[in-house]
């Protein structure tokens, strides 16, 4: 399973509370993203604090509805993009960013398909 493929999975998992398929697409990813070193770390921090916040009912916790408004996600990709990109930020924080910003481009590409 590709990357994209597996984020995809995760996010429409923790989306319908499928919380063991988060999981098992989590764990595809882990296997993908760990050899890339602290970059790599901060992306699956990430996608755990999703699927932690999601499973235990975080109230106060962001996160992506892929009912979302689209200027909204559209809004955030360019946010998260613009701090994967900055210099300042150690790698974990990059990595960090840049799972946001591929879950909320994981999230417009599932609307772009729903619609069709």
């Amino acid at each position: 399973m590709k990357k994209k493929e597996a984020l995809a999975r995760f996010l429409q998992s923790l989306v319908a509370g499928r919380y063991a398929d988060a999981e098992r697409a989590l764990e595809v990813l882990r296997k993908k993203i760990t050899k890339k070193g602290d970059w790599g770390l901060g992306y699956l921090t990430a996608l755990e604090g999703f699927l932690g916040a999601k499973r235990s009912g975080d109230q106060n916790a962001f996160m992506i509805n892929l009912g979302e408004d689209l200027k909204e996600l559209r809004a955030l990709r360019r946010e998260f993009s613009s701090h994967v990109k900055l210099s300042s930020h150690a790698d974990y924080d990059k990595g960090f960013f840049a799972a946001l910003r591929d879950l909320v481009s994981t999230a417009l590409k599932l609307r772009r398909q729903g619609s069709q």
